[in-house]
């Protein structure tokens, strides 16, 4: 996964099925209308990515990704971040977020 491909998944449409999940702050968004939603009502975003762990799922249809960062929303001081996503095949070289939980990283 790329660093474009990771900043793309957060507002294309294609890449969220009616299942998938985002908890944002411990709050959960489903379906891909109110997961765009979520990720745009916080204006502009930068983001830096410092890692990204990629590991095979469970069946091999499957993959698990941990990217830490800095996030810039709207101009503000940058703020820490980590996310866990998960990418499910659904045709071949094709994946949609199944899973996707973010969490802001405080006083790091």
């Amino acid at each position: 996964m790329t660093l474009q491909t990771y900043k793309h998944t957060h507002t294309n449409t294609k890449r969220q099925q009616p299942n998938s999940m985002l908890t944002f702050e411990g709050v959960q968004h489903q379906g891909p209308a109110d997961i765009i939603a979520k990720y745009k009502s916080s204006g502009p975003v930068k983001h830096t990515i410092k890692t990204m762990d990629v590991q095979p799922s469970t069946d091999g249809s499957a993959i698990i990704i941990f990217v830490t960062g800095s996030i810039q929303i709207s101009g503000d001081n940058p703020l820490h971040f980590c996310e866990m996503f998960q990418l499910v095949s659904n045709a071949p070289g094709s994946y949609y977020v199944h899973n996707d939980v973010f969490r802001l990283n405080y006083g790091l």
